[in-house]
């Protein structure tokens, strides 16, 4: 193991050592399993300098989102975490979100921070399979291999981005990122039946009636295939 390696590893293992620690209702292995998935592709260069106390406190704070969560609507905080008020502190603006796993969210979330003008200075982005209860609770998270329709593949979207000062533009930016990840969950709803009617399409095209000459025909069909 290399030295940074050890390093990352160290604390991150202090970060889990607080959630046994300081978690008494009983959740705190549930939580752990959280942290693990969340910061396994973190990188050093990302983690080195922070401490485990805050990275606690996004952990914590992570996970209280989950448990609002439901399928149907996406959960989206944008804020400046401080002590007296979060348990935590960032030098910089947060933005939390928790979604139905879909395709394209990581680019169009970062093509629209992107179009503020704010640099973000950390991306975590991390898909689960969540088991859930009847009552929305998460009991636990199971691998790619082991999931089944009763899982809810979700996905979790960590953000850290320049520090806004004003409310109003906090507000702004997440009206913004609920109005792209709509129109992501809108897109991505749309895209198998387009390419299903494409392909009935394609499939009748020797059947159709059209007095095109034989050469844009096949120029047609060749674009539809392609």
């Amino acid at each position: 193991m290399s030295v940074t390696t050890h390093q990352h590893s160290v604390l991150l293992e202090r970060v889990f050592s607080l959630i046994d620690e300081k978690v008494v209702n009983g959740d705190a292995a549930l939580i752990q399993q959280f942290a693990r998935l969340l910061y396994k592709n973190m990188s050093f260069e990302d983690i080195n300098g922070r401490s485990d106390s805050d990275l606690y406190g996004a952990t914590l704070s992570l996970w209280q989102l989950t448990q609002t969560f439901t399928v149907d609507s996406p959960c989206i905080k944008v804020f400046n975490p401080e002590i007296s008020k979060h348990g935590w502190q960032s030098s910089h603006t947060i933005i939390e979100i928790i979604i139905k796993d879909l395709p394209f969210l990581v680019d169009s979330v970062r093509m629209a921070i992107n179009r503020f003008g704010f640099a973000a200075h950390l991306l975590l982005h991390s898909p689960m399979h969540v088991n859930r209860s009847k009552e929305n609770k998460v009991m636990g998270f199971v691998d790619s291999k082991s999931r089944s329709n009763k899982n809810s593949s979700e996905t979790v979207i960590f953000v850290e981005i320049d520090r806004q000062a004003k409310r109003s533009d906090i507000d702004k930016l997440r009206n913004e990122l609920l109005s792209v990840v709509d129109e992501v969950s809108l897109s991505v709803a749309d895209w198998q039946p387009m390419r299903d009617k494409l392909s009935t399409i394609t499939n009748n095209f020797e059947k159709s009636k059209s007095i095109a000459s034989s050469a844009i025909k096949s120029q047609g069909k060749t674009f539809l295939n392609w």
